[in-house]
């Protein structure tokens, strides 16, 4: 089931992996300095036990690697996010899992 893009928020949480997420936007093109920062904050989500899995781009309104906001998951979800119903998760966009719009997404509530 789709998030309603009016659930999405700024993620503007000053935690350990925001501080690396925001790091990461900082550079605009993939470099190895950006690529070890998105190691570090997959490193860091699975030490804080995010929930991996994979979705559409289209569906989660995050396209980008390491692009990443808030929702609020509503009650009626279904899907990978359906253990989060009624919280608010702070999700991440991983790397792609097949070349169209398939993406690794990880997600926690906050």
């Amino acid at each position: 089931m789709a998030l309603n893009v009016e659930n999405k928020l700024d993620d503007d949480i000053q935690d350990e992996i925001g501080l690396l997420l925001r790091q990461l936007e900082a550079i605009s093109t993939w470099t190895r300095v950006k690529s070890d920062l998105f190691l570090a904050v997959c490193t860091q989500a699975k030490a804080e036990k995010y929930k991996a899995f994979k979705g559409d781009c289209r569906q989660y309104h995050l396209q980008r690697v390491g692009s990443h906001c808030l929702y609020d998951v509503p009650l009626t979800q279904r899907g990978a996010l359906a253990v989060f119903a009624g919280k608010r998760v702070r999700l991440i966009c991983g790397r792609s899992w097949d070349a169209y719009s398939g993406r690794y997404y990880l997600a926690k509530a906050i």
